[in-house]
């Protein structure tokens, strides 16, 4: 957790206290509400539903009901706002609009070394700290980039059977730049 997504966790955290037991929590794409949502439902047998937008309004309706009903913390995701929503019952659109609204902002610096961290150790990998400073300070700062460039820089590291360092770094940043050209490694 980092200042990037602190108010959101405050507020899992103290579910108890949000108005009629649902927060709408919006965020871009690999920003990780699903994992925070996950982890939120076991911790306190709450419910949670991906892509809340997709959804039929009549589902929504019934969870939402259902979740003020039993006292259980209700969690809806989406990338988009609920104003954005097609939402065509009256009644969803009222219930929504009093619920709680967090929004997953952008990452910070310290969340971009997190998530790179988290990305490698999963593999069983480590990116070097002058390939993390490059990085930073080139690289567009989203939540699904950060995603793409570790993959990227891991697959140039299987390709090279080389470290994840600044060489490689440099590569990957230059394929999402749109320059290919050949570069030893």
């Amino acid at each position: 957790m980092t200042a990037a997504n602190a108010g959101v966790h405050r507020h899992l955290e103290n579910w108890q206290e949000w108005t009629h037991h649902t927060m709408i929590l919006t965020g871009p794409a690999a920003s990780g509400k699903t994992t925070m949502a996950a982890a939120f439902e076991a911790e306190t047998d709450g419910l949670f539903l991906d892509d809340a937008e997709n959804y039929d309004d009549t589902e929504i309706f019934h969870l939402w009901n259902r979740a003020n009903e039993e006292q259980r913390p209700l969690l809806l995701l989406s990338a988009k706002p609920v104003s954005d929503w097609e939402i065509s019952l009256p009644d969803l659109q009222s219930r929504l609009a009093a619920s709680l609204h967090m929004e997953i902002g952008p990452p910070d610096q310290a969340m971009i070394d997190g998530l790179f961290q988290k990305y490698f150790a999963i593999r069983g990998l480590t990116i070097s700290e002058d390939a993390l400073r490059y990085l930073e300070k080139r690289m567009v700062r989203t939540y699904a980039m950060v995603r793409q460039m570790a993959q990227k820089m891991d697959a140039l590291a299987i390709e090279s059977r080389k470290p994840i360092n600044l060489a490689i770094a440099k590569l990957a940043l230059r394929h999402f730049d749109g320059d290919d050209e050949k570069v030893d490694i």
